[in-house]
């Protein structure tokens, strides 16, 4: 059960533990308030009330293309960046222009349950591979592809959120990446990279993505605004060799709709360039960090030693893993019944009973008191339920 966040707010006297939104009292509104009013007064402002450009804003592109020169020597052209309408636009465009129904899909197990359910709605057939406290276990993806190959199948691409994954909150280590870009070259799949939260890191460096890892072959990253300013404006970015961006620029949606969200992505454009959103990340990760380490001491204080859980270093979840006799949909019911709400685990499966033991907390959305007390209520039933 999916609990509503309503636009007015999350249902009076619930804890929303399971909502990985950013948090409301941490949205920049007065600043993109100030941002539209000067967008507003600039000459021309009925130009993004039209179609715009196909590849996206051109200032927030060259904002992008900036950025990550100078942030991640990365050498990106113009060329290899279009501007997408969130992440969600992005793995439904690759996915509708590059498979078709019953194409094989890798994925992590866990993963991401909202791709699960774009690829589910394209009809392609899903095989997740397991990972561990490091990220996917190369050895098990390359034996189901050769079990893949031996059928005369390839996978058309494997998606992965590698920094700060989404539900586990694990970032997979360089040497994983590269091993994984080896099997990508020597099977010929595509990587679709969702990195939506790397800007959100609260200690160490992170590796290099699998774009640059890769020399910008056979990768598809996706950035988003969503996490870092506000998941309203529907702004993110796709990154990829010119020729594949050209055919997503030149498909059907775009050539007869125009680029993603004119006039907001012109809103976005503004932010960037006057160095509010930068600034503005700056703050967010401490922010985030403090909630993060709120929800971790809860989790020490209220869980029994037989719950394991990931410790982040960045985003927005924990996982956790439950002791064999506390099945999650049990645990789910009970806590409804105390208004307390999280993610179980079985939505990040390609099959869901692989979940029935887990769970994902977001510390991104509540404030202290509510995390400390939803984790309250969850320690004290999984003590109960484990009896």
């Amino acid at each position: 059960m999916k609990l509503e966040i309503t636009p007015q707010g999350v249902i009076a006297g619930s804890i929303p533990l399971f909502a990985g939104h950013p948090a409301r009292d941490l949205l920049p509104i007065d600043s993109i308030r100030e941002t539209v009013e000067r967008v507003w007064l600039e000459p021309g402002v009925t130009r993004l009330f039209n179609y715009g450009a196909e590849q996206g804003n051109p200032e927030l592109i060259d904002f992008l293309v900036e950025r990550l020169r100078r942030a991640e020597k990365l050498p990106v052209a113009r060329e290899n960046l279009m501007i997408i309408g969130g992440s969600t636009w992005g793995v439904d465009m690759i996915s509708d222009q590059l498979t078709r129904a019953g194409d094989v899909v890798l994925t992590d197990a866990p993963s991401y349950r909202d791709a699960l359910h774009i690829f589910r709605d394209h009809r392609l057939e899903l095989r997740d591979v397991p990972i561990d406290g490091a990220g996917v276990v190369v050895s098990e993806m390359e034996r189901m592809l050769r079990e893949l190959k031996a059928q005369g199948r390839v996978p058309k691409f494997y998606y992965v959120v590698p920094n700060f994954q989404n539900p586990s909150g694990i970032t997979m280590p360089e040497n994983r990446r590269r091993a994984i870009i080896e099997l990508s070259q020597r099977y010929g799949f595509l990587i679709v990279e969702d990195d939506v939260y790397s800007d959100i890191r609260f200690e160490g460096e992170l590796p290099p993505s699998f774009y640059a890892l890769a020399g910008g072959e056979n990768v598809l990253r996706i950035g988003s605004f969503s996490k870092t300013l506000a998941p309203g404006l529907r702004i993110g970015w796709l990154i990829g060799a010119a020729e594949r961006i050209a055919d997503f620029v030149g498909g059907g949606v775009l050539t007869m709709g125009g680029g993603a969200n004119p006039f907001t992505a012109a809103i976005v454009a503004q932010y960037c360039r006057s160095g509010e959103w930068e600034a503005h990340v700056r703050w967010l990760r401490g922010q985030y960090r403090d909630r993060r380490d709120m929800a971790l001491e809860a989790l020490a204080s209220a869980m029994p030693a037989s719950v394991a859980y990931t410790r982040p270093a960045g985003g927005y979840f924990i996982w956790l893993q439950l002791p064999r006799s506390v099945r999650v949909d049990d645990l789910a019911e009970r806590s409804r019944e105390q208004n307390v709400y999280f993610a179980p685990g079985t939505g990040f499966f390609v099959e869901p009973d692989a979940g029935l033991h887990h769970l994902r907390l977001s510390y991104s959305f509540l404030p202290p008191e509510d995390l400390h007390a939803g984790i309250a209520v969850l320690g004290n039933l999984i003590r109960q339920m484990s009896r």
